[in-house]
């Protein structure tokens, strides 16, 4: 029995060290898909802004460094970064050519493997079984696509004064970021207090936006539903959602107090393929039920306290719009 029990025992241990090793694998390569991911997007971002390949593999690296995998910055050379053309089949999914002119995607090879410079990962007890080390490669590529992008801002009476020509200054950030992207974006603007508006539709004329925003009249009370209705009503004059990312964008610094639950709409426009991003601006803001919209619209909610973070979030996300994971 005895002898049979130590048998046992040394056939458990060996089943506990391989499992520690396997979720040792499994979260180094997690941790690497995620970096691989940052750089690629990055790195796409960088392009699509200054369409020099020098400077997106520069931000692709510093990005990549930003990221640990198993406790050790992702290190990438230049030739880990590879520049092409990606273009949507009708199945949905984006095929990349490597080379191809004009360049609007960046393919990023992470590798942690003993010819990357961060080297492959240890494992805890694989020399037992003789494999000291474990090799993870990920591939991710983005690619900078054209958009329509409603804007939908608040204009009920606690925007007024200050707020407001925060807000001016905000949506002329993002057009004049919008402007150098070599993308062509069409944006239209909708507002809204306690009824919606339609101000502006779908353009490429960004400067008609600018002026949209400050003509707007402010008062009344807030109703983010309408808002957002009178945001869908504009992106259903837009071009061909089969060729185009519909994003709306959606501002407020209150809480909802007139009309339907924001959130039920939010689904509904999730359902038909258009993301929503969500921006709260001010302590009064409901920042917990516009996450939950974000959330539901498959995007991300960000918050501002003051004018110049709402500046740096619109510019933040025109840099980001253009490019969407597609490997």
């Amino acid at each position: 029995m005895l002898v049979l029990i130590a048998i046992m025992m040394v056939g458990f241990m060996v089943t506990i060290a391989f499992s520690v090793d396997i979720a040792h694998m499994q979260l180094a390569r997690t941790e690497l898909r995620t970096a691989t991911d940052a750089a690629s997007k990055a790195a796409a971002a960088t392009l699509a802004e200054t369409m020099n390949r020098n400077q997106a593999i520069k931000r692709g690296r510093q990005i990549a460094a930003a990221n640990s995998v198993i406790g050790k910055p992702l290190l990438l050379s230049r030739s880990d970064f590879r520049f092409g053309n990606a273009n949507q089949a009708k199945n949905g999914k984006f095929q990349f050519r490597q080379n191809m002119r004009p360049y609007n995607t960046v393919q990023v090879n992470g590798r942690r493997n003993k010819n990357s410079r961060s080297g492959p990962v240890s494992l805890f007890f694989g020399n037992l079984l003789g494999v000291e080390f474990f090799d993870a490669e990920m591939i991710a590529a983005a690619t900078y696509i054209e958009r329509d992008v409603v804007l939908v801002v608040d204009r009920s009476g606690s925007m007024e004064g200050t707020k407001f020509r925060d807000l001016i200054s905000a949506i002329k950030t993002f057009t004049e970021t919008l402007h150098e992207t070599p993308v062509d974006e069409y944006v239209g603007l909708a507002s809204y207090s306690e009824y919606a508006s339609t101000d502006v539709p779908l353009t490429a004329n960004l400067q008609r936006i600018n002026n949209g925003v400050r003509s707007l009249k402010l008062g009344g009370w807030t109703s983010i539903s309408r808002g957002i209705a009178a945001g869908a009503q504009i992106m259903r004059g837009g071009r061909n959602a089969k060729f185009v990312e519909r994003t709306m964008i959606v501002m407020t610094d209150g809480r909802h107090n007139r009309g339907p639950d924001p959130r039920g709409i939010a689904r509904r426009l999730s359902d038909q393929g258009i993301t929503i991003q969500t921006i709260t601006f001010g302590r009064d803001a409901d920042e917990r039920r516009m996450a939950e919209i974000a959330k539901i619209g498959g995007g991300r909610h960000y918050h501002a306290d003051n004018g110049l973070e709402l500046k740096e979030i619109y510019r933040e996300i025109a840099l980001t719009l253009s490019t969407i994971m597609t490997q």
